[in-house]
Protein backbone atom coordinates (compact mmCIF):
# COMPACT_ATOMS: atom_id res chain seq x y z
CA UNK A 1 0.00 0.00 0.00
CA UNK A 2 1.43 3.32 -0.94
CA UNK A 3 0.58 6.41 1.44
CA UNK A 4 1.53 9.91 0.12
CA UNK A 5 2.43 12.49 2.67
CA UNK A 6 2.28 16.10 1.99
CA UNK A 7 3.97 18.43 4.79
CA UNK A 8 2.80 21.71 5.14
CA UNK A 9 5.45 22.51 7.39
CA UNK A 10 8.54 25.23 6.33
CA UNK A 11 10.23 23.10 9.11
CA UNK A 12 11.37 19.59 7.40
CA UNK A 13 12.10 18.53 10.86
CA UNK A 14 9.95 19.57 12.89
CA UNK A 15 7.13 18.85 14.86
CA UNK A 16 4.60 17.73 12.43
CA UNK A 17 7.51 15.64 10.76
CA UNK A 18 7.79 13.48 14.16
CA UNK A 19 4.05 13.18 14.23
CA UNK A 20 3.85 12.16 10.73
CA UNK A 21 6.19 9.76 11.48
CA UNK A 22 4.70 8.15 14.57
CA UNK A 23 1.68 7.73 12.06
CA UNK A 24 4.07 5.80 9.55
CA UNK A 25 5.23 3.62 12.46
CA UNK A 26 1.84 2.83 13.37
CA UNK A 27 0.41 1.93 10.01
CA UNK A 28 3.86 0.01 9.14
CA UNK A 29 2.98 -2.30 12.25
CA UNK A 30 -0.09 -3.29 10.68
CA UNK A 31 0.85 -4.51 7.31
CA UNK A 32 2.91 -3.33 4.73
CA UNK A 33 3.01 0.25 3.96
CA UNK A 34 5.35 2.59 1.73
CA UNK A 35 5.55 6.20 2.55
CA UNK A 36 6.74 8.69 0.36
CA UNK A 37 7.16 12.41 1.73
CA UNK A 38 6.43 15.23 0.16
CA UNK A 39 7.71 18.94 1.37
CA UNK A 40 6.02 21.64 0.00
CA UNK A 41 9.00 24.04 0.95
CA UNK A 42 11.37 22.08 -1.40
CA UNK A 43 8.99 22.46 -4.40
CA UNK A 44 8.42 24.59 -6.92
CA UNK A 45 5.03 25.50 -6.79
CA UNK A 46 4.33 29.11 -7.11
CA UNK A 47 1.69 31.30 -5.33
CA UNK A 48 -1.62 31.20 -7.95
CA UNK A 49 -2.43 34.36 -9.75
CA UNK A 50 -5.83 34.40 -9.95
CA UNK A 51 -6.36 34.55 -13.82
CA UNK A 52 -8.45 31.92 -13.97
CA UNK A 53 -7.31 30.11 -16.66
CA UNK A 54 -7.49 26.80 -14.99
CA UNK A 55 -11.58 26.83 -14.62
CA UNK A 56 -12.22 28.36 -18.13
CA UNK A 57 -9.43 26.60 -20.27
CA UNK A 58 -8.30 23.74 -17.46
CA UNK A 59 -5.07 23.07 -15.68
CA UNK A 60 -2.99 22.81 -18.06
CA UNK A 61 -3.22 26.09 -19.37
CA UNK A 62 -2.26 27.79 -15.92
CA UNK A 63 0.69 30.34 -16.94
CA UNK A 64 3.17 28.75 -13.57
CA UNK A 65 4.96 25.66 -15.40
CA UNK A 66 6.15 23.72 -11.53
CA UNK A 67 5.27 21.21 -9.91
CA UNK A 68 1.78 21.24 -9.88
CA UNK A 69 1.14 19.08 -12.20
CA UNK A 70 4.06 16.40 -10.52
CA UNK A 71 1.87 16.55 -7.39
CA UNK A 72 -1.38 15.81 -8.76
CA UNK A 73 0.24 12.87 -10.29
CA UNK A 74 1.65 11.53 -6.89
CA UNK A 75 -1.98 12.20 -5.28
CA UNK A 76 -3.33 9.36 -7.80
CA UNK A 77 -0.78 7.28 -7.59
CA UNK A 78 -0.95 7.16 -3.81
CA UNK A 79 -3.82 4.76 -1.84
CA UNK A 80 -3.85 7.52 0.38
CA UNK A 81 -2.83 10.35 1.16
CA UNK A 82 -1.94 12.24 4.65
CA UNK A 83 -2.08 16.21 4.35
CA UNK A 84 -0.19 17.47 7.39
CA UNK A 85 0.13 21.00 8.44
CA UNK A 86 1.28 23.07 11.74
CA UNK A 87 -1.54 25.40 13.05
CA UNK A 88 -0.36 28.57 11.92
CA UNK A 89 -2.94 32.02 13.64
CA UNK A 90 -5.60 29.27 13.72
CA UNK A 91 -5.34 27.49 10.50
CA UNK A 92 -2.90 25.66 7.94
CA UNK A 93 0.24 27.16 7.15
CA UNK A 94 0.91 29.39 4.35
CA UNK A 95 2.81 26.35 2.47
CA UNK A 96 -0.34 24.07 2.76
CA UNK A 97 -2.66 27.31 1.51
CA UNK A 98 -0.60 28.34 -1.68
CA UNK A 99 -0.93 24.32 -1.77
CA UNK A 100 -4.91 24.60 -2.01
CA UNK A 101 -5.12 27.54 -4.01
CA UNK A 102 -3.36 26.26 -6.85
CA UNK A 103 -5.39 23.24 -6.90
CA UNK A 104 -8.45 25.38 -6.53
CA UNK A 105 -9.76 23.99 -10.35
CA UNK A 106 -10.07 20.81 -8.45
CA UNK A 107 -12.58 21.94 -6.56
CA UNK A 108 -14.90 23.06 -9.79
CA UNK A 109 -13.29 18.85 -10.98
CA UNK A 110 -13.45 16.52 -8.37
CA UNK A 111 -10.91 13.77 -8.87
CA UNK A 112 -8.95 11.94 -5.92
CA UNK A 113 -11.72 8.94 -4.65
CA UNK A 114 -9.99 7.43 -1.87
CA UNK A 115 -8.88 7.96 1.82
CA UNK A 116 -7.31 10.98 3.55
CA UNK A 117 -6.29 11.60 7.05
CA UNK A 118 -5.61 15.43 7.90
CA UNK A 119 -3.22 15.92 11.02
CA UNK A 120 -1.82 19.13 12.49
CA UNK A 121 0.09 20.04 15.64
CA UNK A 122 0.17 22.94 17.59
CA UNK A 123 1.68 24.61 20.57
CA UNK A 124 -1.57 24.78 22.32
CA UNK A 125 -4.55 23.10 21.20
CA UNK A 126 -7.34 26.46 21.23
CA UNK A 127 -7.76 26.62 17.88
CA UNK A 128 -7.31 22.99 16.08
CA UNK A 129 -10.64 22.12 15.94
CA UNK A 130 -11.65 24.91 13.67
CA UNK A 131 -8.76 24.44 11.48
CA UNK A 132 -8.91 20.74 11.09
CA UNK A 133 -12.89 21.20 10.12
CA UNK A 134 -11.51 24.16 7.26
CA UNK A 135 -8.38 21.00 6.48
CA UNK A 136 -10.94 18.49 6.12
CA UNK A 137 -13.53 20.18 4.12
CA UNK A 138 -10.82 21.40 0.84
CA UNK A 139 -10.14 17.74 1.53
CA UNK A 140 -13.46 16.31 0.89
CA UNK A 141 -14.85 18.70 -1.75
CA UNK A 142 -11.46 17.52 -3.90
CA UNK A 143 -13.33 14.38 -3.72
CA UNK A 144 -11.41 12.73 -0.97
CA UNK A 145 -13.23 10.49 2.19
CA UNK A 146 -11.36 11.78 5.45
CA UNK A 147 -10.82 8.68 7.18
CA UNK A 148 -9.82 10.23 10.41
CA UNK A 149 -8.61 14.12 11.42
CA UNK A 150 -6.30 14.98 14.39
CA UNK A 151 -4.11 17.24 16.33
CA UNK A 152 -1.23 16.85 19.26
CA UNK A 153 -0.52 19.87 20.97
CA UNK A 154 3.50 19.50 21.61
CA UNK A 155 6.79 21.07 22.25
CA UNK A 156 9.33 21.53 20.36
CA UNK A 157 11.00 17.87 20.71
CA UNK A 158 7.22 16.12 20.86
CA UNK A 159 7.34 14.68 23.84
CA UNK A 160 3.93 14.84 25.34
CA UNK A 161 4.93 15.12 29.36
CA UNK A 162 2.22 13.96 31.82
CA UNK A 163 -0.42 13.61 28.08
CA UNK A 164 2.52 10.99 26.56
CA UNK A 165 -0.97 8.09 27.04
CA UNK A 166 -2.96 10.91 25.27
CA UNK A 167 -1.21 11.79 22.34
CA UNK A 168 -0.57 7.96 21.64
CA UNK A 169 -3.92 6.70 21.68
CA UNK A 170 -4.61 9.21 19.27
CA UNK A 171 -1.96 8.60 17.02
CA UNK A 172 -2.67 4.53 17.17
CA UNK A 173 -6.65 5.68 16.52
CA UNK A 174 -6.06 7.81 13.57
CA UNK A 175 -3.11 5.20 12.14
CA UNK A 176 -5.68 2.71 12.16
CA UNK A 177 -8.29 4.17 10.97
CA UNK A 178 -6.35 5.88 8.13
CA UNK A 179 -5.03 1.78 7.40
CA UNK A 180 -8.08 0.72 7.17
CA UNK A 181 -9.66 2.75 5.22
CA UNK A 182 -6.94 3.14 2.24
CA UNK A 183 -6.53 -0.62 2.29
CA UNK A 184 -10.11 -1.49 1.62
CA UNK A 185 -9.81 0.79 -1.72
CA UNK A 186 -13.20 1.61 -0.85
CA UNK A 187 -14.52 4.64 -0.20
CA UNK A 188 -18.22 6.23 0.72
CA UNK A 189 -18.59 9.99 0.16
CA UNK A 190 -19.79 11.96 3.11
CA UNK A 191 -22.37 14.60 3.57
CA UNK A 192 -19.41 17.17 1.98
CA UNK A 193 -19.13 15.65 -1.11
CA UNK A 194 -22.77 14.91 -1.32
CA UNK A 195 -23.69 18.16 -0.86
CA UNK A 196 -20.96 20.23 -2.77
CA UNK A 197 -21.79 17.39 -5.70
CA UNK A 198 -25.49 17.99 -5.63
CA UNK A 199 -25.21 21.83 -5.45
CA UNK A 200 -22.84 22.00 -8.63
CA UNK A 201 -24.25 19.94 -11.16
CA UNK A 202 -27.26 21.85 -11.98
CA UNK A 203 -24.86 24.71 -12.45
CA UNK A 204 -22.58 22.45 -14.41
CA UNK A 205 -25.26 21.42 -16.87
CA UNK A 206 -26.06 25.05 -18.02
CA UNK A 207 -22.66 25.55 -18.48
CA UNK A 208 -21.99 27.02 -22.25
CA UNK A 209 -19.67 24.33 -24.09
CA UNK A 210 -16.53 26.70 -23.99
CA UNK A 211 -15.99 26.35 -20.47
CA UNK A 212 -13.71 23.54 -19.51
CA UNK A 213 -16.02 22.09 -16.47
CA UNK A 214 -18.82 21.37 -18.86
CA UNK A 215 -16.81 18.75 -20.67
CA UNK A 216 -15.11 17.13 -17.64
CA UNK A 217 -18.46 16.31 -15.85
CA UNK A 218 -19.97 15.00 -19.27
CA UNK A 219 -16.80 13.21 -20.18
CA UNK A 220 -16.58 11.37 -16.68
CA UNK A 221 -20.28 10.35 -16.77
CA UNK A 222 -21.28 12.95 -13.68
CA UNK A 223 -23.52 15.13 -15.35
Amino acid sequence: MKILAIMGSPRKNGNTYKLTRRVEEKMKQLGDVDFEYLFLKDLDLRPCLGCGACFTKGEDHCPHKDDRAMLEEKMHQADGVIFASPVYVFNVSGLMKNFFDRFAYVCHRPRFFKSALMLATAGFELGTGQMLKSFSFMAEVWGFTVAHSFAIAANDVLEFGTRADKAEKKIATAATKFFRAAASGRVKPGLVNMAVFLAAQPSIRKLSAEYYDYHYWRDHGLA
